[in-house]
């Protein structure tokens, strides 16, 4: 692995490089007879869980070895490893999202917002204004704490998406997450960012993008039957 980052820190002049760590399924290493036999000599309070901890520390200190700093999803937080401070914890889980904010901002570690913009979850109607809605700095916490918020990010994941349906279903409702993220909080007239997101969205079709509507209306761009 330290060759590998090494190689990954010549090749990608990026900042950051994001280890991952969520939703990891133990069952793989609990089938692992040498895995086993590791988190057994640990001792009967040795967890699963803390073995991944081991393994993302370790994972970590590579990461600063090539003086790149590390973003994780924030199971590895929530798992008690030891991040470096310069380390930024991504917090995508949707339930108490703002109280995992206020403890990770607490610790002194740096934020990305997910939680409330997954794009792969769909519902019936303009689901563009609860993305709108959502206030990143709205948890309990100093305003030092809200400065560690470095922003967000809109998510789609693959499971029920693919060339068919991906760029509809992207285009315009990151549009909305994106004016959120750039916008004073005070910025929050919905009919007003209506009114926009549906220009762009009609700019969008003139350049073959084929964002789908935010609802009833018209763009002179639509591609319609002859």
């Amino acid at each position: 692995m330290a060759k590998l980052f090494k190689e990954i820190s010549t090749v990608f002049p990026d900042e950051y490089i994001h280890l991952g760590g969520d939703e990891v399924d133990f069952s793989c290493w609990k089938s692992n007879p040498d895995v086993k036999e590791f988190v057994r000599k640990q001792g009967v309070w040795y967890t699963y869980a803390k073995l991944e901890s081991y393994y993302i520390d370790k994972m970590l200190d590579i990461v600063s070895s090539v003086n790149k700093k590390s973003i994780v999803w924030q199971e590895v937080f929530d798992n008690g490893a030891e991040l470096p401070t310069d380390s930024v914890v991504e917090v995508w889980m949707g339930n108490f999202y703002e109280d995992e904010l206020r403890q990770v901002t607490k610790e002194g570690l740096s934020a990305i917002l997910a939680a409330p913009w997954y794009l792969d979850y769909i519902s019936y109607g303009q689901d563009w204004k609860k993305y709108y809605n959502v206030e990143p700095l709205n948890f309990l916490g100093c305003e030092s704490q809200k400065n560690l918020v470095l922003g967000g990010e809109a998510c789609l994941w693959g499971e029920f998406v693919d060339s068919t349906n991906l760029i509809p279903r992207l285009w315009p409702r990151a549009s909305a997450i994106g004016e959120r993220l750039w916008s004073s909080k005070n910025v929050t007239d919905l009919e007003d960012a209506y009114s926009r997101l549906v220009e762009h969205r009609c700019r969008m079709l003139r350049r073959g993008i084929a964002a789908q509507p935010l609802y009833v209306g018209f763009c002179q761009h639509e591609v319609r039957n002859p």
